[in-house]
């Protein structure tokens, strides 16, 4: 299975697939999502076949209730993480790593808590996915609410 691309995007450089990766998983808002699965759906078009073939857990968010009734999206800023000793990039794999600070944000003004990770992706080149680069696998670290 070929899995789902994004228009008009090179999938040249692994940082940029990381992070459109990132930014989509942060994605979600409850005026447009039928529910907290849909941002993980449109990460899946950064990600390899495999990874896009397994099922979210973002289908069981137990805050979607709450978001839902507040009317919430999520403003997320998305900024590199410098890693001290970062892995050796090969011609078929690599791995980049992105801060986000994610708040939910309701139309009447609500906020909820403000969440601060590192995503960690592991990509790879080529293969059944195509040339480019392609997300196979990722671990969201938190690092703090407020």
């Amino acid at each position: 299975m070929t899995p789902p691309t994004q228009p008009d995007f090179s999938y040249a450089e692994p940082g940029q697939v990381c992070r459109r990766f990132v930014m989509a998983l942060y994605s979600a808002d409850t005026h447009r999502d039928a529910g907290p699965g849909d941002a993980y759906q449109r990460a899946m078009r950064f990600a390899s076949s495999t990874l896009a073939g397994q099922s979210a857990a973002a289908d069981r968010d137990g805050r979607w209730t709450t978001w839902a009734h507040r009317r919430v999206y999520i403003t997320a800023i998305v900024e590199p993480f410098v890693d001290p000793q970062p892995p050796a990039d090969t011609a078929v794999s690599a791995r980049r790593a992105f801060r986000v600070t994610a708040t939910p944000v309701g139309e009447d003004g609500w906020r909820g808590w403000t969440e601060r990770s590192i995503v960690d992706c592991a990509l790879r080149r080529g293969g059944p996915d195509g040339p480019g680069w392609r997300v196979t696998g990722y671990e969201i670290r938190r690092t703090g609410l407020r």
